[in-house]
């Protein structure tokens, strides 16, 4: 899978800066997968889970607030909470 530039920015910081194959947050009408291409979008966040995926590697985390943007091809996600699960 081809892979895109993804930023998670919160308020204590960056917790995420590098490349992601997919992408999966919960925006306010559900789930979004983000995959490389995908078109530009932008919506705020629910209380969930984000889920990244890169080559074999899985990442997930709780998060809540804030908002997800794609813009030409780069992601960025910027909860108002975050945090890792145990062993990511």
């Amino acid at each position: 899978m081809a892979e895109f530039s993804l930023k998670i920015i919160t308020p204590d910081g960056t917790a995420y800066d590098g490349s992601a194959e997919k992408v999966i947050v919960r925006a306010v009408m559900g789930d979004v997968c983000i995959l490389s291409g995908h078109a530009d979008y932008v919506s705020p966040i629910e209380k969930g889970r984000v889920k990244i995926t890169s080559g074999k590697t899985e990442k997930t985390a709780m998060c809540e607030g804030g908002f997800i943007s794609v813009k030409k091809g780069a992601v960025k996600i910027a909860p108002e909470k975050f945090e890792w699960n145990e062993g990511a």
